[in-house]
């Protein structure tokens, strides 16, 4: 017998960019100048051969709308599978009551609709590559109910603040979860994805309901965590939390070095996303590019290094873009300096000759600003 599996994207508690996600989730936030981050826990179900997808939208479902439209480029088969933005619209003016277990509440009818034997849940913010299928497998094994991925990380005084930090016994438990507040510099690291039978997550979501209405899958973790029994399953490839706008920068960077950007990208393992048909890349006489990703219909007159460009670019002559992150369809236009910044989609550069922030404290430009 076939064994039904529901993937679900929990957009829930995600980390702001400030300015940048005050009109978009994190989710729907474009990443690498061609993919939005959602589509890396969407591609990771459907390389994973999970075929129903629901995705938990907290706030700004207009953008993560826009993006997903109706899942075709990631479920084509609806005969085998569903795909459904799940929303709250009755607590959405409520913030306290908007949880994750709210959610699913509400829409428990597309939970009783697929009828899943296992449901595996992941954030949109913590970027990784792992399938599913094989940590399935391994869970079933197990004979747990509830399996927790991390990832064990030094750093921690400056990264993955405001994540999940655990405790794990020698036997593989989960005894602990707190807020990682850079307290020590080493730890395991909670990656926010779950994989459990539906029976558990109806007994966790009656259990949430029971003791708080405020209570979100995560609170529920941590309040169970000393009696029942959480496996921790250790992940050890790429892993990253993207969870501030300096930190959105620096990541986005660093996957510009090969090696890093092989520890997360696979030939064999695609990262779908929204198609476009846009031309290629057009780099006139006087344009340069190093070290960079440039998207489709870009056209480069200026010299870019070291950055990422989405769709639609337009660099003009004499125009240096040095560790930068530029949104789709902005323009950029002569003799303007810009570095350590992010420019926001549609934005244009016009009357000012330098955007120069610093690595952590990159200056941002809005989406549509002129300047």
């Amino acid at each position: 017998m076939a064994i039904k599996v529901l993937g679900l994207v929990d957009c829930f508690n995600s980390p702001e960019f400030g300015p940048m996600t005050k009109h978009r989730s994190v989710a729907s936030t474009s990443f690498l100048g061609r993919y939005a981050f959602i589509d890396f826990q969407l591609s990771n179900f459907l390389n994973s051969r999970i075929p129903s997808i629901g995705i938990l939208c907290q706030n700004h479902i207009r953008s993560l709308s826009r993006h997903v439209g109706n899942g075709n480029s990631w479920i084509n088969n609806t005969k085998i599978g569903q795909f459904q933005i799940l929303y709250d619209e009755p607590n959405i003016a409520n913030p306290g009551y908007n949880t994750d277990v709210a959610d699913l509440f509400e829409n428990r009818w597309f939970l009783r609709a697929i009828k899943p034997d296992y449901v595996v849940i992941a954030p949109p913010y913590m970027v990784f590559r792992a399938d599913f299928q094989a940590l399935l497998a391994d869970h079933i094994a197990s004979g747990s109910r509830i399996s927790l991925l991390y990832t064990h990380r030094k750093g921690l005084k400056n990264s993955f603040i405001g994540a999940r930090k655990i405790y794990i016994s020698e036997r593989g438990k989960v005894t602990r979860i707190e807020t990682n507040r850079g307290e020590s510099d080493e730890g395991d690291i909670s990656m926010g994805t779950m994989i459990m039978d539906y029976p558990m997550l109806e007994s966790l979501m009656e259990y949430a309901q029971g003791t708080s209405a405020f209570f979100s899958l995560s609170d529920t973790l941590n309040h169970i965590s000393p009696s029942v029994l959480i496996r921790a399953v250790r992940h050890d490839g790429y892993v990253q939390s993207f969870d501030s706008l300096s930190n959105y920068l620096k990541y986005s960077l660093d996957l510009l070095n090969e090696e890093t950007y092989s520890s997360l990208f696979d030939e064999e393992w695609p990262i779908y996303t929204k198609s476009y048909d846009t031309a290629p890349v057009l780099y006139k006489k006087s344009g340069s590019a190093s070290n960079s990703y440039i998207a489709n219909g870009s056209i480069i007159e200026g010299s870019v290094v070291n950055s990422i460009l989405g769709r639609g670019v337009r660099v003009h002559r004499g125009v240096v873009i040095k560790n930068a992150v530029i949104g789709s369809d902005a323009i950029i236009s002569e003799n303007i300096h810009i570095e350590n910044a992010i420019v926001d989609k549609e934005a244009q550069v016009i009357h000012v000759k330098e955007i120069v922030g610093t690595p952590d404290n990159p200056l941002y430009i809005a989406q549509g600003d002129i300047v």
